[in-house]
């Protein structure tokens, strides 16, 4: 059966899809067109989940992450079967012998082999998706379309975490360089030993590494254009490392100009930072394609290198930053900074405890983010219901008594940010998701 009888057959719902096989197959078809337009992807999940097809089953069915991931991972393949240069693209038709061929990227279970199971089955996940957390998306570790020839691993794991650090500091230049650095090294320690204890191939933390990445992402640094300014309206758009390696922007393997393989994979065995032991000329194998880019980043895009929530160690340690910033703030109008979305966390979970007072305050709230300027005076409400809709059922507890002690808030609130990392809005978003976004304008 042709790939255009079987994608009728389907649609008009004679040939029922009930295996993982169906479903790739269509969305194989439906890729020949999608994957190089729009929003790749994200196109494409749009429209088998409009006829109610999903790769998942059980508690998994229409998972967005794990629905993405097999999209990607088709995309990968297409990617490993093209010849661009010479326009020689896998056919529709030609399914089974494709599928024969990228068999250990697109099976069934491919997906245990990157996304541990309480990361995949997190409501976050569920709704939005998110790169894995076991390693990394096929050739997503070199720039675009020129893979280098490595064995499976999360070398993007390290350089993402750094680069979302230093974009932070560079946000939020408000706590000090030493408390950042600390809030960042702790939060990634203790997700990858939580991660170790089910999956023990995950390498154990390392703070050689850690340092490494912290140090060439330039935290501390005022960015590569040297201007306050020029860098502040860099770092205000969306987290977008994927792109910037699919670019070129980065060398995930840089660390080997530094250390030999031994000694980084060693390191995690020391609490010290170890001295670097490579002594000679180190060259990379990555060049920056500049800009324009020639579509590069919007390829990079479609395949899905780009996640709509960012990875645990980085939504942990923005929590724990926001409950550092909240510290010794008292949640009233009259003592927040409107401009700090921190403290608009606070405000709204102190407007949902105060039952009585409810709609006052976030009335206040309303006119004091729009007059902050990082806001819109007609999206400004919506914004405040919607965090109030996710904040409320974690406030629910303290039966409409705002606790006395900051230690017992700060932890709330941490919790409602690392259950809820869509939050914080430092992620490209698919124009077609139907869910809020709670971006921000730049702070002046």
């Amino acid at each position: 059966m042709s790939a255009k009888e079987f994608l009728v057959d389907v649609e008009g719902g004679v040939v029922p899809v009930d295996c993982h096989e169906k479903v790739l197959r269509i969305a194989f078809i439906y890729m020949e067109e999608e994957l190089w337009l729009d929003s790749g992807v994200f196109d494409v999940v749009e429209k088998l989940h409009a006829r109610g097809w999903s790769f998942g089953a059980g508690e998994l069915r229409f998972n967005r992450t794990l629905d993405i991931f097999y999209l990607a991972q088709l995309a990968a393949a297409i990617y490993r079967s093209t010849n661009q240069l010479e326009g020689d693209f896998p056919s529709p038709d030609d399914f089974q012998s494709f599928y024969t061929t990228h068999h250990a990227l697109l099976h069934s279970s491919a997906w245990r082999s990157y996304y541990s199971t309480a990361f995949l089955t997190q409501r976050t996940t569920a709704r939005f998706y998110r790169l894995p957390d076991l390693q990394d998306l096929p050739d997503s570790d070199s720039p675009l379309g020129l893979p280098r020839q490595r064995a499976p691993a999360h070398a993007t794991k390290l350089p993402r975490w750094a680069h979302s650090v230093v974009c932070t500091h560079r946000r939020q230049p408000s706590l000090p360089l030493a408390t950042l650095t600390g809030l960042a090294l702790s939060t990634l320690e203790t997700t990858i030993t939580r991660l170790r204890t089910v999956y023990t191939s995950v390498p154990p933390y390392s703070e050689t590494q850690a340092r490494f990445w912290l140090e060439y992402m330039g935290l501390g640094s005022p960015g590569r254009s040297g201007s306050a300014k020029a860098v502040s309206r860099e770092v205000w758009g969306p987290n977008i490392f994927g792109i910037l390696v699919a670019q070129g922007a980065y060398d995930l393997y840089a660390w080997e100009a530094k250390y030999s393989a031994q000694l980084w994979e060693a390191s995690a065995a020391r609490r010290e930072v170890a001295e670097p032991d490579v002594d000679g000329v180190w060259e990379s194998e990555v060049m920056w394609c500049g800009l324009p880019d020639g579509g590069v980043g919007s390829y990079a895009w479609c395949r899905g290198w780009e996640g709509e929530v960012g990875s645990e160690e980085e939504v942990k340690f923005l929590a724990a930053v926001a409950v550092e910033e909240t510290m010794g703030v008292k949640a009233e109008v009259g003592e927040l900074d409107f401009a700090v979305r921190s403290y608009m966390f606070l405000g709204v979970m102190r407007a949902a405890v105060e039952r009585r007072e409810r709609d006052i305050f976030l009335e206040e709230l309303e006119r004091g983010m729009v007059l902050a300027g990082r806001i819109e005076e007609g999206r400004a409400w919506r914004w405040l219901r919607e965090v109030f809709g996710v904040v409320e059922p974690y406030v629910m507890v303290w039966e409409g008594v705002w606790p006395a002690t900051e230690v017992e808030r700060g932890e709330v609130l941490r919790q409602i940010l690392v259950e809820n990392g869509q939050l914080f809005a430092r992620w490209k978003r698919s124009p077609v998701l139907k869910e809020f976004s709670f971006v921000l304008g730049p702070r002046e």
